[in-house]
């Protein structure tokens, strides 16, 4: 289960690949779509093209967003593969929550927790994401087999009467750390089932360890 994070209370999600509803309360206003994105977001090159690399340095810049630079794309193959190998089998997320999971010494002598989070599957949660985009924090999103960087999100907002709001995601920005090229998942275009789970690497107290 997602641990908690602090969002506003009057964001409700939306199930992000829901079709149109045509049975929206009457009172509902929708905005003009939105983008939240992360501009210039810049992906620590991976050290060999392979999807073990990929993942790690995406591993890399989410603690980076967490002011943690001493656990960087190489310490996370080795520990995965015993050596700096290229490792082309699927990605288990399941498997990475296990390797990252657990206490660490920084070199400022402080210790924390990291903490794997999975969200299997095409995301629901999108008021989530959307709040974690503009906090500057990004996620790694597995499509089609192969690891992304979310990038940003085009989404539609819907304001209830009394204040309430939900959102419906429309296109996902992911960018392959290997290519640095942008590939654009579109709910109207594209098979949610190929979406494989978002991971996020978290950063705590060692404890208590808590959201």
């Amino acid at each position: 289960m997602r641990c908690a994070v602090a969002i506003p209370l009057l964001l409700l999600a939306l199930p992000l690949w829901a079709g149109k509803n045509k049975n929206l309360n009457p009172g509902l206003m929708k905005k003009p779509p939105q983008t939240v994105e992360i501009a210039h977001l810049e992906v620590p090159k991976p050290k060999q093209n392979c999807p073990n690399w990929a993942w790690a340095a995406a591993f890399q810049l989410m603690l980076s967003e967490q002011n943690i630079t001493d656990y960087q794309q190489s310490y996370w193959v080795m520990k995965s593969a015993g050596g700096e190998l290229c490792i082309e089998e699927p990605i288990n997320l399941d498997r990475l929550k296990q390797l990252v999971d657990g206490d660490y010494k920084l070199s400022d002598g402080n210790d924390m927790h990291f903490q794997g989070v999975i969200t299997p599957g095409a995301p629901t949660d999108v008021s989530y994401f959307v709040a974690q985009l503009k906090q500057g924090r990004t996620a790694m999103l597995l499509w089609r087999g192969k690891p992304y960087v979310l990038q940003s999100i085009e989404y539609d907002e819907y304001i209830y009467p009394n204040g309430q709001r939900m959102f419906e995601a429309r296109k996902l920005t992911l960018l392959d750390p290997i290519t640095k090229k942008t590939e654009v998942f579109e709910k109207t275009k594209d098979d949610p089932a190929e979406l494989g789970g978002v991971f996020e690497v978290k950063v705590g107290p060692v404890d208590p360890f808590k959201y």
